[in-house]
């Protein structure tokens, strides 16, 4: 149950438009500053994974660790987001090349992030999300067609 709690909430973030995702969650304490993403870290993001596992999503909620992984990768997701936008507009691609419905959930990201040895695990998080999503979506090689 904890774990699907986390995959909708992940999900969630990825479905809804850029600025939405942006957007403080009211029932987050005010004391709280979203994570401008820079600086967490794979370690910083599960380690607040793991409040949600230990705490549930509505006592986890209260937890400065949780709040600051999930604001930090859904600014991560957005950025993202824009930039595989702009790509596209462009003509190119950037370094994955998921389609117009990529999904992505914690139940591929979390275990990816823990397949990474432990001194890696002090990498930015925006970097390890895209060696995700540049694992789940490949772009084809120059000449092959999709």
């Amino acid at each position: 149950m904890r774990r699907l709690a986390g995959a909708a909430l992940l999900l969630a973030m990825f479905a809804c438009p850029p600025a939405l995702a942006q957007t403080p969650s009211r029932d987050l304490p005010p004391s709280i500053e979203p994570d401008h993403s820079a600086s967490l870290t794979v370690e910083d993001f599960l380690r607040g994974a793991q409040v949600l596992g230990e705490l549930g999503p509505e006592r986890a909620e209260q937890n400065a660790d949780y709040v600051a992984a999930i604001r930090g990768l859904a600014l991560i997701g957005d950025n993202y987001r824009t930039d595989v936008l702009k790509a596209r507009a462009a003509g190119t691609t950037i370094d994955s090349c998921p389609g117009k419905s990529a999904k992505i959930t914690t139940d591929t990201l979390i275990p990816f992030l823990l397949r990474l040895p432990p001194e890696q695990r002090t990498m930015p998080m925006e970097q390890a999300f895209r060696l995700h999503m540049r694992e789940l979506y490949p772009c084809p090689a120059k000449g092959a067609t999709r």
